[in-house]
């Protein structure tokens, strides 16, 4: 049994769906069936990746209506397809993620339920709550640097600055982010400070020392985001910030820096 998450059985499938958000209606029309569940909530489909499917919509929890993602994990080839007979499955890695960096003080969407897919060309399911309130992180650092007010303007480099060592303090716990794109970091205010939220986990693992090669391919997937607005200083400032919070790399730190631009570029081309 998954902590905080019930098993229940209609239709013949298995759902384990968290005490937090349960919903007799929903669970059984989930349970008849992803078509039934597009077609119940008139859900919207969403741009992916070609080796999965996701789903918007609109379910009531608790007497509240919340905004829900369903992603369905399509198998990559025939070979994926034996291979996840041996092996969890990426919604299961995906719920375990998020456990594991909910655990060490970093946010993730809610995980709403999991389940095995009704599809011949998917495996499992997983059920993610909506973050309100929030944007990518590449919103806030792309915009025209001419738009922004002076306050808007720190508000910007404060985001920067503490994106740089929420990165430092997840590698310097052992935490490789599967695929750090920055379109997979949503980011909102709150307090005076910003708070991330990482999507896309069925890749990120906890390691009890993290390599080298594994915080270049962290580090290098962020710097590979380019848009006029981001400067030299601005790439700085979050490199300086990454290594306050892994202060045994200061003494190295210009040739890792020179790591990440070489091959920044290689991946570039």
């Amino acid at each position: 049994m998954i902590d905080g998450f019930d098993k229940i059985r209609m239709d013949g499938r298995a759902l384990c769906v968290n005490r937090n958000f349960r919903n007799e209606e929903f669970e059984k029309i989930l349970s008849a069936g992803e078509e039934n569940l597009k077609q119940y909530y008139k859900a919207v489909t969403i741009p992916s990746s070609k080796f999965a499917r996701v789903l918007k919509l609109a379910v009531e929890f608790n007497d509240v209506e919340e905004t829900i993602y369903f992603k369905q994990y399509l198998y990559r080839s025939f070979f994926d397809f034996i291979k996840h007979c041996f092996r969890l499955s990426r919604a299961g890695r995906a719920l375990g993620a998020a456990a594991m960096l909910e655990k060490n003080d970093f946010s993730t969407p809610a995980v709403v339920a999991i389940g095995k897919s009704d599809s011949k060309r998917a495996d499992k399911f997983l059920i993610t709550l909506q973050v309100n309130n929030t944007e990518s992180i590449r919103k806030f650092i792309s915009e025209s640097l001419a738009a922004l007010s002076k306050e808007e303007l720190r508000d910007r480099r404060q985001l920067i600055c503490q994106f740089g060592r929420t990165v430092g303090r997840m590698h310097a716990a052992g935490i490789c982010h599967g695929d750090f794109r920055l379109g997979n970091v949503l980011v909102r205010k709150e307090g005076g400070n910003w708070q991330f939220f990482f999507l896309d986990n069925e890749r990120t693992r906890k390691l009890w020392h993290l390599p080298l090669r594994l915080r270049l391919k962290n580090l290098v997937q962020i710097n590979m985001f380019r848009a006029a607005a981001i400067s030299n200083a601005d790439r700085m400032r979050f490199f300086k910030s990454y290594l306050k919070e892994n202060p045994k790399l200061k003494t190295g730190q210009n040739k890792l820096a020179a790591k990440i631009v070489s091959k920044t570029f290689a991946r570039m081309k």
